[in-house]
């Protein structure tokens, strides 16, 4: 059998950040140490950070031509990360992606997310709605790939036997750690059609604490400020709309925290997030 050639879609999580401080995504990540691992002769990578859903159709259609073997996904973080963010939209437009890369010939995984670990230090409500986006991310992203027949990876599940260290210092992003944790799971998942002919590199001596630190200067500081004018509001109203709910005593309200569901795909061999 020959190598295959593999194109990775998606957000930040594709595009490999949190794999170490540098800034060398699209050459590390998840999908590029899978790649690796099956001996690809060749990779490409559409992913870009801040892509969501609704971004997924395009780079489809880009890969679809160049005719990859195997295309690795992990997308909807951002999409839980924004003040208009619409389950529906989540499906519609991965379902759309995912039919435009379908072939008999191709395998497609799609990563599922976990809950952003960044919001567990937050207030509780704050905290419980972000798990129940990234539940409904999960839902569709489940519902899109049934509707292809597309492999689904249980990325929360992943994720969990990692621990913290599977974490990037942002706790949005895997780490190092977290992602050669992914990476090993779709070799896992795709054995029997791609046996890997190398190893998944180790991962890198943990960041200095300094180190760690300028990133979140340089990097997390910024991003924060950007995305609390459009999800804080919205968060914030969401969460207030729980309560007065709550207190009207109604019989539902959101779960209590807890990670992230994954749904499994009977019709395949068994795509965080997150992103930024």
């Amino acid at each position: 059998m020959t190598a295959p050639r593999v194109a990775a879609i998606g957000d930040s999580i594709t595009l490999g950040v949190g794999d170490g401080l540098k800034q060398d995504w699209g050459s590390v990540g998840w999908a590029s140490h899978a790649a690796h691992a099956w001996g690809a002769t060749e990779f490409l990578c559409t992913a870009f950070n801040g892509a969501r859903s609704r971004d997924l159709p395009a780079q489809a259609a880009r890969v679809a031509q160049w005719d990859p073997d195997v295309v690795l996904c992990s997308i909807g973080g951002n999409d839980a990360l924004r003040g208009d963010f619409d389950a529906d939209e989540v499906r519609e437009c991965s379902e759309s992606a995912l039919r435009t890369l379908a072939a008999p010939h191709r395998t497609i995984v799609v990563a599922q997310i976990d809950r952003i670990g960044l919001f567990d230090v937050l207030p509780r409500g704050i905290s419980t709605v972000m798990a129940h986006r990234a539940g409904l991310v999960n839902e569709a992203l489940g519902a899109a790939a049934a509707a292809s027949g597309i492999t689904i990876l249980d990325g929360a599940t992943v994720m969990a036997r990692t621990g913290k260290a599977g974490w990037h210092v942002d706790r949005i992003h895997p780490s190092p750690i977290g992602h050669r944790a992914l990476a090993t799971e779709a070799i896992r998942m795709l054995h029997d059609t791609w046996s890997p002919v190398a190893l998944v590199p180790a991962a890198p001596t943990p960041p200095t604490r300094s180190a760690q630190a300028w990133w979140l200067m340089r990097h997390g500081t910024p991003w924060a400020l950007k995305r609390s004018k459009d999800l804080l509001p919205a968060l914030v109203a969401v969460v207030a709309a729980e309560w007065v709910v709550a207190r009207r005593g109604a019989s539902q309200t959101l779960p209590e925290p807890e990670r992230a569901p994954a749904l499994t795909n009977d019709s395949a061999t068994a795509g965080a997030g997150h992103s930024s």
